[in-house]
């Protein structure tokens, strides 16, 4: 029961943390990619952008669990 409750605030935090990345990455970013239909390579910037976004959210939702561990 306990590794379910720790399991779902893992992916409900990666979640979120994929939003927030996605938003600071468009924001930053948006104006200077140029759209897929401009550029057919620009797909592949758009891949990587979309994984380094899963990675970084990731790293996020490990780091806060590991501070709590270490609060606890």
């Amino acid at each position: 029961m306990n590794n379910t409750i720790i399991s779902i605030t893992k992916f409900i935090l990666t979640i979120i943390f994929l939003y927030v990345t996605n938003t600071l990455i468009s924001l930053l970013f948006g104006n200077i990619i140029p759209n897929p239909d401009e550029m057919k390579g620009a797909i592949f910037i758009y891949l990587f952008i979309f994984i380094g976004e899963i990675i970084l959210a990731s790293l996020c939702t490990h780091f806060v669990f590991k501070i709590a561990k270490k609060e606890h």
